[in-house]
């Protein structure tokens, strides 16, 4: 518990990781006959994927997938969604969505959870919906498909074709579930969104129609409405079943003549509402927003009308490939501008969108270093902007991502046949207009590989140019600045217009950085021992400075390989002072660079390559991982030993650091979740460490600050090197002997102290009342449970308090979302580490202000029966069912074998605690969870209730 750093706050530092070395000359140049030839007409389908249409219009699509084995995922798309809503019905389409696990002719109310959840498929994870502005899709992952199984599976969503409940009652229920999942999306950046869409956007129709609706729409639908809505647009030839599986495809498409075969569609069908078109004429137009508790910010978008591509073919790929080549490469000329000394600007980018199919949008998105410093950044990337239109793209450009992109294909061609079957079901649902934007057809990696390099000798500057000068063009810009104190509209448009007469600047020139300084870290260890663990089937080894390796060659995934270096004492060896500096340091960790090499440096050397490098804290170590392929792994492991030899923590970006923290400060505010968060650590260690501190406080720390807190770690921790993946053991033994291991020995060493600091509850806390800055109908109330400090000993009681969540939450869910329809996704979560924080087991419920009381004393009262031992073999069976069946696949995973060994050298019971998880879970009883939830459940919980302020901030927008 206590502060944990936002996504958003290093969003920012994404890069596009391309490089500048050649590639053949063939890559580019003039397309030869033969290959014109091939280059023209419509792309088949993959032939493997079996088609088909029912006599009632029904088309289905099936492909055999052996992996996971023995499971299988199914898809069913209707081709309708928001777009398609009358003007007083807004949101009803998704409404239907969630009528549709609430009671069906086959799943009576309240049955539909526990049947599925007693067949191991988990409700959110396993069988779930979503709806966007043209498509609604029922999703279903089978982990062990036998008969019994895929019965359920096709009975359900053979009811969700035409066999809804429309229960009034059920309907008035839901009603506040689809009410608080659209109060759980509130707040500033929403309101801002909607703003803007008005601005950006005016009197086309798909903006006016969110998929989740509006409250006074979702407040009128009843059972006509719904019923009215399924007719027009759940038919059959209006739909689209996927099926992708380890399973027999005639037996499947047997299944599905079965099932839906007897569909039939009622009355005649809807018609498509026609698309709008945006204002080509407009003049330039500005709009100026005062946000608070927004980042800053420029956007500046030209409009055109939306242009379908049609159905996959040579010329649709090439117009994407252009597309995406002139995106990439400005893009990683924009990121050079927030390079250096003092630059005006964090980030800028270019993007393009389609809206709803009625729009089509280029925008150059500009986040300025400061508030006063927003027109130096414009000018900034309106002169690359400039660059772009006066310039052109050079070839060396375009042959890097050509490159990067056929690696990448390769790689695809190379995992193939290791695809999981959900993924596959997931691209072909995209294929059949699943999404927003029309997806490519569906063709093997192979294929797909083949059409991108007859394409690739297209993309001449010429080509990739006119891409760019297509995409920007249409209307007149329309600018937004978001910010505290923003500037006048007459400012803006003085600005933009004064950066717009400037003369573009000279050419681009491509980047000359210095040779690979880590290639050569001397005379390579020699291995000192090496033992088979036999159980579950690896190798450990250890060289002779020491350093250990653990090693497991699968190929699950082909052509990946995952490593992960573990070293030092992670929150045990630190000041507790420098407990939130040293959680900042590891998220900026990559970016500082190395000693001879920046970040972007690091790029521009190995254009097209395949690595990663992250840092992570934990309670009692320091993790550092990376992700390549074979053919990179040497390199991999040079820039990982290098970050251990020589780290850079340079100041390239703590400008970019420094913006995202204030922009971050401003939105936590608005976050009832980060509100309950601190409010409860405050209350039950006040003054602790872990705490978010001020602004001044984060934005003084820096990489000197950094270097101070990580490098005894760095440089003198033994390390433990766990490498899982697509290669040979004398490959992986060479070079990380040549790399980790030939770095100096490094003696045993416990810099544990004993005034580390580690979370520990009171007898007693009060409840905490708090506000947040949000929306004024947003709520939430935690309720914490303070359970024990982890140990291996008490493993047991840990899987056992692990299935009591997952029962409390099958309950809480029910009761709160089902029956009082007051939150649309309540939680319960359970932490548990060893001899680190103390446990709490917390459920929270995002809900409404005015509800809170209600919800309250629901939990409490759940919880309490629960203590009192009311628990039945069912609800056992129906929480652990769903975890069992989805470890059937973990095993199938690179991911499982390397949370598995990653530390089993330095902590030999983490082996045993994986390879024993679920035997021990499957022995678990009744008596054990009841007695788990008399002992923890009994006591009061610590409340904490959030509610918004009274007065809320409103925005003012001027055009």
């Amino acid at each position: 518990m206590g502060f944990r750093l936002s996504g958003a706050l290093v969003a920012a530092l994404a890069l596009v990781v391309v490089g500048t070395a050649r590639v053949s000359a063939q890559v580019v140049g003039t397309p030869s006959a033969a290959e014109a030839a091939q280059t023209s007409g419509l792309i088949p389908i993959d032939p493997d994927v079996r088609q088909g249409v029912l006599p009632n219009g029904l088309r289905y699509v099936v492909l055999a997938n052996p992996r996971p084995d023995g499971a299988a995922s199914l898809r069913l798309l209707i081709k309708a969604g928001s777009f398609e809503e009358a003007d007083d019905e807004r949101g009803i389409a998704h409404f239907l969505e969630h009528m549709a696990f609430n009671g069906t002719r086959n799943f009576p109310e309240g049955t539909l959870q526990a049947r599925f959840a007693d067949a191991g498929i988990a409700f959110g994870r396993d069988q779930n919906a979503r709806t966007s502005g043209f498509a609604t899709v029922y999703t279903l992952d089978v982990n062990a498909a036998d008969d019994a199984r895929l019965d359920l599976a096709f009975d359900w969503l053979s009811d969700v074709a035409d066999g809804l409940d429309f229960d009034p009652e059920a309907i008035e229920r839901e009603k506040g579930v689809v009410l608080a999942e659209r109060d759980g999306r509130l707040g500033p950046a929403w309101d801002y969104q909607q703003r803007y869409q008005a601005f950006i956007a005016p009197g086309l129709r798909g903006p006016a129609r969110p998929a989740i609706g509006e409250v006074e729409d979702i407040r009128r639908i009843d059972a006509a409405r719904l019923t009215r809505f399924r007719n027009l647009w759940y038919r059959p030839d209006n739909a689209v079943l996927v099926v992708v599986g380890d399973l027999d495809e005639a037996a499947i498409v047997a299944r599905i003549e079965a099932a839906f075969g007897g569909w039939r569609a009622t009355g005649e069908g809807g018609v498509r509402a026609a698309a709008g078109t945006p204002d080509l004429s407009r003049p330039l137009d500005v709009m100026v927003a005062a946000e608070r508790q927004q980042g800053t910010g420029i956007s500046l978008c030209r409009v055109q009308p939306y242009v379908r591509q049609g159905p996959d073919s040579f010329s649709r790929r090439e117009f994407y490939i252009a597309r995406s080549m002139w995106l990439s490469i400005a893009n990683r000329r924009l990121a050079r501008l927030a390079q250096g000394d003092n630059p005006p600007l964090v980030n800028a980018s270019f993007s393009t969108s389609g809206w709803l199919r009625e729009s089509a949008y280029t925008c150059l998105t500009v986040a300025p270093r400061s508030d006063q410093r927003w027109r130096e950044a414009l000018d900034a990337a309106v002169d690359e902007l400039h660059r772009l239109e006066a310039h052109g793209v050079r070839p060396d450009e375009i042959e890097r991502n050509v490159l990067a992109q056929q690696k990448s294909s390769a790689e695809a061609v190379a995992n193939a046949g290791t695809r999981f079957s959900s993924a596959l079901a997931n691209a072909l649902l995209s294929s059949e207009g699943g999404h927003e934007v029309d997806g490519a057809g569906f063709v093997s990696p192979a294929e797909s590989l083949r059409i991108y390099d007859l394409i690739a000798p297209r993309m001449t500057p010429e080509r990739v140019n006119a891409a760019f000068r297509a995409d920007w063009s249409g209307s007149e810009p329309l600018i937004a600045v978001t910010m505290p104190a923003p500037p006048t509209d007459r400012a803006v448009r003085g600005a933009w217009r004064a950066a717009d007469r400037r003369r573009a600047p000279p050419p681009s020139t491509a980047p000359v950085g210095e040779a690979w300084a880590y290639a050569d870290f001397g005379p390579a260890s020699a291995v000192a021992s090496r033992e088979e663990i036999a159980e579950p089937g690896f190798v450990r080894l250890v060289f002779a400075n020491g350093v250990v390796m653990n090693f497991k060659s699968v190929a699950f995934t082909r052509d990946s390989i995952q490593i992960s270096v573990r070293f030092g004492d992670g929150v045990r060896e630190l000041d507790p002072a420098d407990q939130n500096p040293a959680r900042f340091a590891a998220q900026f960790f990559s970016v500082g660079g190395l000693g001879r090499h920046s970040y972007m440096e690091m790029t521009d050397l190995f254009p097209g390559r395949r690595y990663q490098q992250s840092l992570a804290l934990w309670s009692d170590t320091f993790v550092m991982r990376g992700s390549t392929r074979p053919a990179d792994l040497e390199l991999q492991l040079q820039m990982l030993a290098a970050a251990f030899a020589d780290p850079g923590f340079r100041s390239d970006f703590d400008s970019v650091r420094a913006t995202n923290v204030a922009n971050l400060y401003r939105q936590l505010r608005t976050d009832p979740g980060f509100i309950a968060s601190e409010s409860l650590l405050t209350a039950v260690q006040p003054g602790s460490p872990r705490a978010l501190p001020a602004r001044e406080t984060v934005l003084s720390w820096d990489q000197a600050a950094f270097r101070r807190i990580l490098s005894p770690a760095l440089s003198g921790a033994p390390l433990e090197v766990t490498v899982v993946g697509d290669v040979d053991e004398a490959t992986a033994v060479r070079l990380v002997g040549a790399t980790f291991g030939a770095l100096p020995p490094r003696p045993p060493r416990d810099a544990r102290r004993a005034d580390a600091w580690f979370l520990r509850y009171p007898e007693r806390v009060e409840p905490v009342l708090a506000e947040h800055e949000g929306s004024t109908e947003r709520g939430l109330v935690t309720l914490t449970w303070p359970l024990f400090v982890g140990s291996p000993e008490q493993r047991r009681e840990q899987r056992v308090l692990s299935l009591l969540r997952s029962v409390l939450n099958n309950r809480i869910r029910d009761e709160v979302r089902e029956k009082l329809g007051a939150s649309y996704a309540p939680s319960v979560s359970i932490s548990l580490l060893d001899n680190a924080d103390q446990g709490a087991l917390q459920v929270s419920v995002e809900t409404r202000p005015d509800q809170i009381a209600a919800v309250r004393a629901a939990v409490v009262e759940v919880a309490a029966l629960i203590a009192a031992g009311d628990i039945d073999a069912a609800q056992l069976e129906a929480a652990r069912r769903p975890a069992l069946d989805a470890a059937l696949t973990e095993r199938e995973t690179n991911t499982w074998w390397l949370q598995t060994l990653d530390g089993s050298g330095r902590d030999p019971r983490s082996l045993r605690d994986a390879l024993d998880w679920t035997d021990q879970y499957r022995s678990l009883t009744v008596e054990e969870v009841r007695a788990a939830a008399a002992r923890w459940l009994s006591t009061p919980p610590i409340v904490v209730e959030v509610r918004p302020k009274v007065v809320p901030v409103v925005a003012p927008v001027t055009r």
